[in-house]
């Protein structure tokens, strides 16, 4: 079992260059309850998945359509949390620690920073 779960996980990371991996805790779009994902940072996506053992594909955050990402300022009942917004949802990511939050920050803004370059503003 940890074999195919090691293969799936390689397979996952090296498909994509992966610029960030790790857990974060996000709130719920309807049910604003807070859980534990394992999220993958590649290819300007944000792919998160139930855990790092489980990579059953949950959910993803289209970073070429990002509005803002930023540290949350507003009382969402958790420190060290990120707000990052698309069309139509923006998602509150909480971080264990304050550097992890700032190492977060910077990897998704570069992913985002990236894309705006490559785009065609013809």
């Amino acid at each position: 079992y940890m074999g195919r779960v090691f293969s799936t996980f390689c397979k996952i990371m090296s498909a994509d260059k992966t610029d960030r991996s790790g857990y974060m805790t996000k709130q719920g779009n309807i049910v604003k309850s807070w859980k534990r994902r394992w999220f993958v940072l590649a290819n300007n996506t944000l792919k998160y998945y139930k855990s790092q053992e489980d990579l059953t594909l949950l959910g993803s955050i289209d970073l070429q359509q990002c509005r803002t990402v930023k540290v949350c300022m507003e009382n969402v009942g958790r420190a060290n949390t990120l707000e990052v917004a698309v069309p139509g949802r923006t998602y509150f990511l909480s971080c264990d620690e304050d550097d992890e939050m700032n190492e977060w920050l910077g990897a998704i803004s570069r992913a985002v920073i990236r894309n705006a370059k490559t785009m065609n503003w013809d």
